[in-house]
């Protein structure tokens, strides 16, 4: 049965809106970050990418989705090389469905089920740089290639409405859920410099 927006309460009324800003304290001695806003892609795949990336360093992170994007190449060899995204949620054959989103198929490299999510590859490659990028403009002695992820997450963003004309004048809701990304860099190299100095 469908609430109407009259009869939510207030906390089912705040998680209708998209999130705005950080969603953690920007805490941390040496810290990069970057947000993207209500990109249209799914936040399941999004969700997943940030899962896998999370507590590698920038640069073994932007390898590994390069490597998810090898599932798009012409060439049958360079696509057997290609690295699948463990999917974790929502990924039980809960319903005896052969296919679709409550099953996925298992990969190779051991790791269960498990797809090749392009098009969100893509946007968290260009976020990754973008956050490397002001990694580098914040602070002049660092490698931004070797600093953590410390954080990445998918947020819903704006619902960008839309409609469907159908027969005898009514109309069917087609909505795009778009997704807000941010992700945090942090550089764990310069204290243990620091510790080497003082001895």
């Amino acid at each position: 049965m469908g609430w109407k927006k009259s009869e939510m309460d207030r906390r089912s009324k705040r998680k209708e809106l998209p999130q705005k800003g950080y969603t953690q304290l920007l805490q941390g001695s040496r810290l990069a970050t970057a947000r993207a806003n209500n990109l249209d892609v799914h936040v399941k795949h999004c969700f997943e990418i940030s899962r896998a990336i999370k507590h590698r360093t920038a640069g073994e992170a932007v390898d590994f989705l390069n490597n998810v994007l090898k599932i798009d190449s012409d060439r049958p060899d360079i696509r057997r090389k290609a690295s699948a995204v463990p999917f974790r949620l929502g990924s039980g054959n809960k319903k005896r469905k052969r296919s679709g989103p409550s099953m996925v198929g298992h990969r190779r490299g051991g790791i269960g089920p498990g797809r090749y999510p392009v098009k969100a590859s893509k946007l968290m490659i260009k976020l990754i740089e973008s956050c490397m990028e002001n990694a580098r403009h914040k602070y002049e002695d660092i490698d931004p290639e070797e600093m953590i992820i410390t954080h990445c997450a998918a947020h819903r963003g704006q619902i960008k409405r839309g409609w469907i004309p159908r027969a005898r004048g009514s109309a069917s809701p087609s909505n795009h859920y778009r997704v807000n990304l941010e992700i945090f860099l942090e550089d764990f190299n310069s204290e243990g410099d620091e510790l080497e100095d003082e001895f």
